[in-house]
Parts: C-alpha cells; structure tokens; sequence
C-alpha cells in the first residue's frame, strides 16, 4: 500500500519532506510508547477493579453469577458508560474485549480459590491482599483518568473545560 504525503508546509509537494518524515516518525514512536505502556497499565487496573467488584461479591456470598457480573461490571463499566455518553459506539469493550477476558478470568480465579480455600476471607492474607490491592487500584484510577480524558479528546471534547 502506497503513502501518499500531504505537506502542510508546501502542500504542492507530493513526495515526503523531511518535516512530514519528522512528524510521522515521532507519531509512530508516540503511538509505540502509549501501546507499550498504557495497556499494560490499563490490565492492572482491569484486574483491580474485576478483583474489588468479585470480592465485594465473595463476602456477600453470591453464587458465580452473582460474582461474575459484579466484577466485570466494576472492571468495564465505567469506560462503557464513558463511550456511550460521548457517542462512541458500540463501546470499547465491545470492539477489543480483552478487557472483559481479563476482568472475567480474574473473577474466575477469585471464584476458585476462596471456593477451594474459604478461611482465606478470615485470615491474615487478607490484609496483605487489600494493600495491594489498593495499590492497583490507585494505578488503574490513574490510569483511567488519563484514557478517559483522551478518549473525550479523541471524540472532540477537548475544547470544553469543567
């Protein structure tokens, strides 16, 4: 597939400048650096949330159901809202739902062992959990500001201020 380069400089210019190769080139370096790392950081903090929203579920002892739905909801539900809001549509979770897989293969895990181990609830592992825990969740809060401010940019919000 042929690139066809638009100068802005010297729109007449059909062949790329050095200034449209400069500009391009430090596009891709951005894009590789927010893929490289903010979807890791979108991960955990899909993870913390699908882990508070299962956890909430596995102390009020709801079935799998129950607890699948409470932690997906809690990991993607606010960026669902967010794209439906702004008229992205269909939403995010929908078009790349490696989000939702995370959320729900960490609910599974959750599930599994406080079913196979259920005096983990009561013991001192818990405190540990919910120190990481909030460490997570601070990095996913984090984390979904940032995407949802550039979201909001992407879908031309960007000139409205609070």
């Amino acid at each position: 597939m042929e690139k066809y380069w638009i100068c802005y400089i010297n729109p007449w210019n059909v062949l790329p400048c050095f200034h449209c190769i400069g500009a391009a080139a430090q596009m891709e370096a951005s894009m590789q650096i927010h893929s490289n790392i903010i979807f890791p950081v979108e991960i955990i903090g899909t993870i913390a949330f699908a882990s508070s929203g299962a956890m909430v579920a596995v102390r009020k002892r709801l079935d799998l159901f129950g607890i699948i739905v409470l932690g997906v909801i809690t990991a993607v539900g606010g960026g669902m809202l967010r794209d439906l809001m702004i008229g992205n549509i269909p939403p995010n979770m929908f078009k790349n739902p490696v989000y939702v897989l995370a959320a729900f293969l960490t609910v599974i895990v959750l599930f599994l062992l406080f079913r196979r181990w259920p005096f983990l609830l009561a013991s001192h592992y818990m405190e540990e959990y919910e120190r990481v825990m909030n460490i997570l969740d601070a990095i996913g809060l984090g984390a979904f500001t940032v995407i949802g401010i550039d979201t909001g940019i992407d879908a031309g919000y960007g000139d409205y201020y609070f």
